[in-house]
């Protein structure tokens, strides 16, 4: 403790840019490019590229960029919306569903005593190890079916390479 799972934030900065620099060429070629006899197809293809540009932008920066395991507590960070701090005994929940692509859904109860989910894409990088820690470090969680049995599956063969080697 503290553990930190993260996006690879090379990776993360690189598309950022990348998408920084799309949204400004579609805007200059918007501007300053088309003309009143430009064909249809040259108009519409920028504004297509534009909203594609903004959406993977927006997602970059919405979405999930650090799991950070404290003894106090489990941090959810992200690069533009608000941290989630939670405490670990007030997790009540934690599922793997498929939803289009998997997620994990962890439920929980605020400082206000509102219950309240919070749904990451289980794509993060090392999410299995991620709710294996969260499974370890809040007992009584409540897990779907699968996700207990891989959770059982894990500690098993962990307790087994804990155990020192038999000499012969």
């Amino acid at each position: 403790m503290p553990a930190r799972y993260r996006v690879n934030p090379y990776l993360r900065w690189i598309s950022v840019i990348a998408q920084l620099v799309v949204t400004v060429l579609c805007l200059y070629v918007l501007f300053y490019k088309l003309t009143a006899v430009s064909s249809w197809l040259i108009r519409i293809l920028p504004l297509v590229v534009l909203f594609v540009s903004l959406d993977s932008l927006f997602r970059h920066l919405t979405s999930l960029n650090e799991v950070l395991f404290t003894p106090e507590c489990l941090w959810f960070r992200y690069i533009l919306r608000p941290s989630v701090p939670i405490e670990y005994d007030r997790i009540t929940s934690l599922e793997l569903r498929k939803v289009l692509t998997y997620y994990v859904f962890l439920g929980f109860t605020d400082r206000s005593g509102k219950a309240r989910v919070l749904k990451t894409q289980a794509s993060f990088p090392r999410m299995l190890e991620i709710m294996f820690n969260i499974a370890d470090l809040a007992p009584h969680v409540v897990m779907n079916q699968e996700l207990d049995k891989m959770v059982h599956v894990i500690r098993d063969l962990k307790a087994k390479s804990d155990q020192p080697a038999d000499e012969n």
